[in-house]
């Protein structure tokens, strides 16, 4: 007498595995479509102002050209044409790159990395730490993105209050820095060192000056006419 073997129904089974694949593709649709309608992720030209203590970064993404350009410096670069300063302020510090290499960008975030916030931040973005801003750009640019519409909340909240930036503009980043160019640059200054100046009645500066040789440089690394 054979004894016949009852199948297993695999199908409830299988239907559960739809429903739990249909809910979550509606999920990450309705989150990345609500990320990526926003006025910054749309905008042709973002800037991103990174300061980790003394050191900053102009991460300026260009979506026309699909490009993501960064300027290196220190926070006590001036320009003496202008008068402006790096003086570790968000929107002075916008204003010098935007009047000093005479941007258009209106689209701008600043992301204060100081003392423990930026080996945080490159830990939760990358799994490690990393040593300096541009290390830090160069392992976002290699790293998957998948996911990064159920990640951007929770660094941004991680966040100190200095910073501005918003889960939009930090998906805008990673996405950029990965599907486009990475360009770098150091901003050169007149002296090596910092000098130091003396305003009476205003106390005593640290300035590395730039010259118009330099901007103008700078000018045509940024793809910036006129």
């Amino acid at each position: 007498m054979r004894i016949r073997r009852r199948r297993k129904n695999f199908l409830p089974l299988f239907m559960a595995l739809l429903v739990v694949i249909a809910v979550f593709a509606l999920v990450y649709y309705t989150m990345s479509t609500s990320l990526k309608n926003s006025p910054i992720y749309s905008a042709d030209k973002v800037l991103y102002i990174i300061k980790r203590d003394a050191s900053v970064a102009f991460v300026l993404v260009n979506s026309n050209e699909e490009s993501v350009k960064v300027l290196y410096t220190e926070a006590n670069l001036y320009d003496p044409e202008t008068g402006k300063q790096l003086n570790q302020d968000p929107i002075e510090d916008y204003a010098f790159f935007k009047d000093v290499f005479e941007t258009g960008t209106t689209q701008w975030r600043y992301l204060d990395l100081g003392g423990n916030e930026f080996s945080k931040f490159s830990k939760e973005l990358t799994g490690k730490e990393t040593r300096s801003i541009g290390d830090l750009l160069r392992a976002l640019k290699k790293r998957g993105g998948f996911f990064d519409i159920f990640v951007v909340g929770k660094v941004v909240k991680s966040l100190s209050e200095k910073s501005n930036l918003d889960n939009s503009a930090l998906l805008k980043l990673l996405d950029s820095l990965r599907k486009y160019d990475l360009d770098e640059r150091t901003v050169r200054g007149i002296t090596k060192n910092p000098i130091k100046v003396k305003i009476e009645g205003d106390g005593e500066y640290e300035r590395i000056y730039i010259d118009s040789r330099e901007k103008e440089g700078i000018r045509e690394f940024l793809g910036i006419k006129g």
